[in-house]
């Protein structure tokens, strides 16, 4: 049963975030969430309205990049006003609902969650070690003859997950290393000007650099995001082949 929710008595709310990112996705999951709501069928204008309500409310606390935030708020009152108009059916034609990209964006922002929720469980069950000696950290990639099939970024998270896993039980942090994935980002952007293709080992330049593995699966994620890339496995959890997207 959907339920309204009293903003006033939010409490404890997590952002999620990949690097320093925070969005309005997170308000719009937490709201469908403890609504009940079901995700492919959003009464858009309860939603609005809750949303809008949550965004007052939260105004001057904890919200830093407020324009996005608006952005959000026009576009979901946009998607009210849209289905508020008559329909005309036209029976030679698919009906677009107007909360179509909306949900699509929900969905691949709930898969960007379980990533998260999956290095945070990690965490918890780890210690972080902290050395300046090296340690031979060797990517989990095999070398496979085979035809390179087009992936999805839930594939990719799938590979980083599993990249994940081999670090688990011991965390390496070197205290002088300063690497960012805004670093990475333009590494990659630097290879394409060159290459119109190469592979994610190649953006690694310090296996045991566990931090320079999660940046580098980051910068590919934003560029994919971006649809700036296009990303290539020719087995699964294998090397990814990364290529500059054409347009058709």
């Amino acid at each position: 049963m959907q339920e309204d929710i009293d903003v006033r008595n939010i409490e404890n709310r997590q952002f999620f975030r990949i690097g320093d990112f925070e969005g309005p996705l997170d308000i719009l999951l937490f709201l469908i969430k403890k609504s009940e709501i079901n995700i492919y069928d959003i009464p858009i204008a309860k939603i609005t309205e809750q949303y809008l309500k949550y965004l007052e409310y939260r105004i001057g606390v904890d919200l830093e990049n407020i324009t996005d935030f608006y952005l959000m708020a026009s576009q979901l009152l946009y998607i009210k006003s849209q289905m508020l108009l008559p329909v005309e059916v036209d029976l030679s034609e698919e009906y677009e609902d107007p909360r179509k990209e909306l949900v699509e964006k929900l969905i691949e922002y709930q898969k960007y969650k379980k990533l998260s929720d999956l290095l945070a469980e990690k965490e918890r069950e780890t210690e972080w070690i902290i050395e300046r000696k090296h340690i031979q950290r060797v990517l989990p990639f095999q070398e496979e003859d085979g035809f390179w099939d087009k992936i999805e970024v839930w594939d990719l998270l799938k590979t980083f997950s599993s990249i994940v896993a081999s670090l688990s039980y011991e965390k390496i942090i070197d205290l002088y290393e300063e690497v960012t994935i805004n670093e990475k980002i333009t590494l990659i952007n630097e290879l394409l000007e060159t290459r119109k293709e190469f592979l994610f080992t190649e953006l690694i330049f310090k296996k045991e650099s566990a931090m320079e593995i999660v940046c580098a699966f980051f910068a590919v994620l934003e560029l994919v995001k971006e649809k700036i890339i296009d990303i290539y496995q020719n087995f699964l959890f294998g090397d990814i082949l990364i290529r500059e997207k054409t347009e058709h």
